[in-house]
């Protein structure tokens, strides 16, 4: 398994002697049904492509999304300003 990559399951054997069998795993099963074979409910981020309408209070923009990225650009290129100066 490479850093950071999800294991799906869990390691049972490790056999260097046959080829075929070098790394078993048991895998995890399906926790998106129960028992029953039903979907199980995880949300409505997950659950039937959910997407923000016009109405949603999600959906709004804070005036802070606006100014403070150019607040901070403003201070950035005054700051290169303020060393290109000093040279």
């Amino acid at each position: 398994m490479g850093l950071g990559s999800p294991l799906s399951g869990d390691l049972k054997e490790i056999n260097l002697n046959d080829p075929k069998r070098t790394v078993v795993f048991e895998l995890d099963a399906n926790n998106f049904e129960d028992a029953d074979g039903n979907p199980i409910s995880q949300g409505k981020y997950r659950d039937e492509g959910y997407v923000a309408g016009k109405d949603d209070a999600e959906n709004t923009t804070s005036i802070f999304n606006v100014i403070l990225p150019l607040t901070l650009a403003a201070v950035v290129l005054g700051f290169v300003v303020w060393t290109l100066q000093q040279l």
